[in-house]
């Protein structure tokens, strides 16, 4: 049987939660009560918007401003660096921002990622061994087991990523 899983956003609240069907519905509506009983926060003012330090949240939202597209690209399911980088990880991470950002591809699987470093120039025999080593520095996460393990971009690593988007842009013509 197949667990009931319930994804909900209420303005800034959001739920969501996967198991039995009747423990995710109490939880809902415990969740409901919550942001119902919840006072309301007042809108800030331009002038107050502004802050210095960004969340992870409002880095994510940066990448729109970043034109990945003279560095990546996208070729069916396999996303590719048209720039070399420094190293085998930078390559990864940057292999990961495009799967996010050009192709909707949160969860990336290995070949993917190998694929991309192949078509990119890096030659490995196994991406797993440097996706371990990317989870332990914070940079991914990694969901699954052996061949249906699946891996993401942590905040840490979306923001290493972009500062390495950022820095090789700038040095393409």
């Amino acid at each position: 049987m197949e667990p009931y899983r319930l994804k909900v956003k209420f303005g800034v609240h959001e739920f969501e939660a996967e198991g039995p069907a009747e423990v995710v519905q109490a939880q809902f509506a415990q969740f409901k009560e919550l942001v119902a009983s919840a006072p309301s926060l007042p809108q800030p003012t331009p002038e107050q918007a502004v802050e210095v330090n960004p969340t992870p949240n409002q880095a994510a939202n940066q990448t729109a401003h970043i034109p990945l597209e003279r560095i990546l690209k996208t070729e069916g399911r396999v996303v590719s660096l048209t720039a070399k980088c420094d190293t085998v990880d930078e390559a990864i991470l940057l292999i990961l921002l495009g799967q996010k950002e050009m192709r909707g591809n949160q969860e990336v699987s290995g070949a993917e990622i190998m694929d991309g470093l192949t078509q990119s120039g890096y030659r490995l025999s196994r991406v797993d061994h440097q996706m371990n080593k990317l989870e332990a520095d914070g940079n991914t996460m990694t969901m699954g087991v052996h061949r249906g393990r699946r891996y993401r971009l942590s905040n840490a690593g979306l923001s290493k990523a972009l500062a390495v988007a950022r820095e090789l842009i700038a040095t393409v013509p």
